[in-house]
């Protein structure tokens, strides 16, 4: 079965570090919870064969973070992932969904939490405590597991390296 993790990058640098947004690195913070996350995942054996990333710097580091910890797994950047909506990240799913058991998209919101919304709110049983935690928001740093099932996607859990 498929799988698919939706990654919001982590906690970014305020803004005026750097010239522009797209720059904007990780902060000391933004970097312990991403390799908190790449911990998280790693342990509950979600590591993806492909991780589709956007190319702002954040993204970038917040994947760099994570691989530290689980080594190297392919992954492409995308500058079209920068910001995207959700009808941009299905494109993205839908171009590697035969090639991988576990793609990973690695973004920012809104477009991640809406495409997470959407999942939770087309797919079917669903665990409350996930469920109850997307509602809140997707916040940074947070990864969003679904199986992608024939019969619509099943959120599996959610993964929070605040915790």
């Amino acid at each position: 079965m498929p799988q698919l993790l939706l990654i919001r990058h982590a906690k970014a640098a305020t803004f005026g570090a750097e010239p522009g947004d797209h720059g904007r690195p990780l902060s000391d913070k933004g970097h312990r919870h991403a390799r908190q996350l790449g911990v998280l995942l790693r342990d509950a054996d979600w590591v993806p064969d492909l991780a589709i990333v956007s190319s702002a710097e954040r993204a970038r580091q917040t994947w760099g973070d994570m691989c530290a910890v689980f080594g190297e797994c392919p992954a492409r950047f995308e500058e079209k992932l920068y910001l995207a909506s959700p009808k941009t990240l299905m494109a993205q799913i839908a171009a590697h969904s035969g090639a991988v058991k576990r793609l990973a998209l690695i973004g920012h919101n809104p477009g991640i939490g809406m495409l997470a919304d959407h999942l939770v709110d087309t797919g079917f049983d669903h665990q409350a405590a996930a469920n109850r935690a997307l509602a809140m928001g997707f916040k940074t740093g947070w990864a969003a597991a679904f199986d992608l099932r024939e019969e619509g996607p099943r959120l599996a859990q959610v993964f929070d390296p605040r915790l």
